[in-house]
Order: structure tokens, then sequence, then C-alpha cells
């Protein structure tokens, strides 16, 4: 329908239904694209810090979750994390979605360099969960005394862990790691591995549905979506997509599926775990990682 210019090599986008914004994360040039989704208008670009990537929207809240990135809170607040100094720097926001001043910086007790790479927010706890892609640990900050209260060392013998989402009503967190082809997850109260489920090749990306209580991985080595069952942590149906889904958004009883391979769009009813429909992206073609990363859907 239309194109918008972002800033350099935009890796990540999330919408927030409150304000009717769109957030891009700009890799290339460490910005933050904000878009009125009203009249596809580009309201400001605001510096972040290096590394950002990915996005993904909260389906409780509504709120933006970029996962290297940005967790924009009922409180007004955006939490940016930087793989090169491994921080959670806070931002506030106005109601025009655009960022403003800085409002302080949480740490996540790690060596500069190890890589906070994931982020994903439970709002009720005011806790934030953080997966480090150097190595095997998942970070756990407090959003309200702006410190890491506890951290996870035993996600998996194998570092790399790129991607994270929560349950917030059973209080499990699930890890990805595309080393690896299980899904660790977390109990949110006593900070421990309690299983760990078996998905498809090179897991990339997950994002969990809180009221289904469905985890959706993207399996980037085996072309599928495992669907997870939060309730018993077992996968429930594995769907065929198309090549190299790297990331999936939730909209409208809709799993909307990121292909990295073939430039498409798998549309996925979650009522039947069966593909839909498929839509060819315009634009890039596939060149050696160059792909549409991420996507948002609303």
């Amino acid at each position: 329908i239309e194109t918008i210019v972002v800033g350099a090599s935009p890796t990540g986008i999330a919408y927030n239904p409150t304000n009717k914004k769109a957030y891009v994360v700009n890799r290339g040039d460490n910005t933050v694209t904000v878009i009125d989704t009203l009249t596809n208008a580009v309201s400001g670009t605001v510096p972040v810090n290096p590394y950002a990537w990915y996005v993904a929207t909260d389906p409780i809240t509504h709120n933006i979750d970029l996962n290297e990135w940005v967790k924009d809170l009922p409180v007004n607040y955006v939490y940016v994390t930087s793989a090169v100094n491994n921080s959670v720097d806070i931002l506030i926001t106005t109601f025009d979605g655009l960022l403003t001043l800085p409002g302080g910086s949480i740490k996540t007790d790690l060596p500069p360099g190890i890589g906070a790479f994931n982020l994903a927010l439970d709002v009720a706890r005011q806790e934030a969960y953080v997966v480090n892609c150097h190595n095997n640990i998942l970070s756990i900050l407090d959003l309200k005394s702006k410190a890491m209260v506890a951290k996870v060392e035993d996600l998996d013998d194998t570092d790399g862990f790129i991607g994270v989402g929560v349950d917030t009503g059973f209080g499990k967190v699930y890890t990805v790691n595309d080393m690896i082809d299980v899904v660790p997850v977390v109990d949110v109260e006593t900070r421990k591995v309690t299983g760990k489920i078996k998905v498809g090749k090179t897991p990339f990306n997950v994002i969990v549905d809180s009221f289904t209580h469905r985890a959706y991985v993207a399996n980037r080595g085996s072309n599928t979506v495992s669907v997870i069952d939060t309730a018993k942590d077992t996968v429930e149906a594995t769907v065929k997509v198309g090549s190299e889904p790297v990331s999936v958004a939730l909209a409208d009883g809709m799993a909307y599926v990121a292909n990295c391979g073939d430039s498409t769009i798998s549309v996925m009813d979650t009522a039947t775990n069966t593909v839909v429909d498929t839509i060819v992206l315009p634009g890039v073609k596939p060149f050696r990682g160059l792909c549409h990363w991420s996507i948002a859907a609303f």
C-alpha cells in the first residue's frame, strides 16, 4: 500500500494501539523512527544505544517491546537494551509517542561485550527478562528499583540466546537459542529452569500469547513454527511456513510469520494452526542476510 522511509538498516518494528504509533528500530544508524499510523507519516527520530535488532508487541498491555531494544510501559517509560555495554537504559515518552529525556539506567551486571540481546516484560510483576547472545544467562531486572535482582545461569550449556517471551498468566519465561533445538523454560518465582521443549531447527524468535497460553517459535532452519501449549509445556502443532522464518506477530486470531528466505509473510490461523494465506513482500530480495527481519500486526 505504501512505503515509508525510515533510518538505516531497520530491523524491528512494534505498534502501540494506545497512541497509534509504530516504532521502527534502525540498527544501521542507532535510532528509533516513530510513525503515526493514522497518517503513515514519520513523527520523529530518536537516537538509541547501538545494536538494536528486534521488536514485538505485548499481547496483554499492547505496549511496545523492542526486543533488543525498547519497552513502552503504561507509566510512559521506554527501556532500551544495549548489546555493547550490557545495560538497559531508560527513556521517557510523551503522549505523542516520541522518546525524550533519559530517565536512568539498569545494569545487567555482566561484563561489557557479553551482549544483552532480547527483552520481554511482565507489567504486573514489574520485571524485565533479558537474554544475552554471548552467554547462557537470563538477567531479571526489577523495573521499580532499577536493579538486576536475579540471574538464571543454567539455561543451557550452549551460549547464544537471542529470543525471549513470557506467559504473564503462568509466570513462565520461554528462551530461544539458535544453536540448540530446544526452548528452556524458566519459572519467574523460583528463578529455575523447569524444562526444555524440543522444537524445530535453528529456533530464532518466540512470541507468547498470555490470553490463549500459546507460544509461537519461529524455526529458521526447518521452515516451521512450533506452537507450544504453555499450560503443559508441550508442542501441540508444527506448522510449515515460508523459507527461514525469523519473527512472529499476533493479531485478531492470526499469527503473521516473517520469512527471511523468500521475503513472504505466512498468515496462520491460530485456532486451527494452519496457514491460510501467503503475502509476497515488495522491495528487497534475500541476499547475504538482507531480508525482512521483523513484523508487527495490528
